[in-house]
């Protein structure tokens, strides 16, 4: 389960000292049991498509995200944290007159592979079930509430909560 391209975790980076690798190497049959016994994606984050897709900065903390890259690329800046069951889709379905694109003769593609990225500025905290919904972009240091649906852009240094996500409460920028 350890060798898929599905998870990841930047936590778990190489060029840990002797005792963390030593430290690792001993924990690893106890977290192979543990998932084996259905305890999955507790510290580990799933990628739907393309891993590489995801354009992770240093030391954030994704915990078990979901990160969906069908229809575009995540980009995610340094010291960015999500909480619990946070969901990051690009992934969209065509419809044409309600119908999926693939139904229609000639077919339309349904899946677009570009098109929906997400940006995500540094130093951003979204609390436990945060969705964002694709081609969208938040500012460096902006807090999204917990629960909340992030659907338009939302700018830096400030609190964004709610469905769908809205500014409740701008920062003054840290000097």
């Amino acid at each position: 389960m350890f060798k898929t391209n599905f998870f990841l975790n930047p936590r778990r980076q190489l060029g840990l000292s002797l005792r963390g690798r030593l430290r690792l190497w001993l924990q690893a049959p106890f977290v192979q049991f543990g998932l084996w016994c259905g305890f999955q994606n507790i510290e580990y984050s799933y990628v739907h498509g393309d891993k590489r897709r995801v354009l992770l900065g240093k030391d954030c903390s994704t915990m078990n995200t979901v990160f969906n890259v069908i229809s575009g690329v995540i980009r995610i800046g340094d010291h960015t944290i999500f909480a619990h069951n946070c969901m990051v889709l690009t992934g969209t379905h065509n419809f044409v007159d309600g119908v999926r694109g693939d139904l229609h003769d000639p077919p339309v593609e349904e899946t677009p592979t570009e098109g929906r990225d997400i940006n995500i500025g540094a130093g951003c905290f979204f609390a436990s079930g945060v969705i964002i919904l694709g081609n969208v972009t938040i500012g460096d240091n902006a807090i999204i509430g917990a629960g909340s649906v992030v659907a338009k852009d939302v700018p830096a240094n400030c609190f964004a909560a709610g469905v769908p996500a809205r500014v409740i409460r701008q920062f003054s920028a840290v000097a």
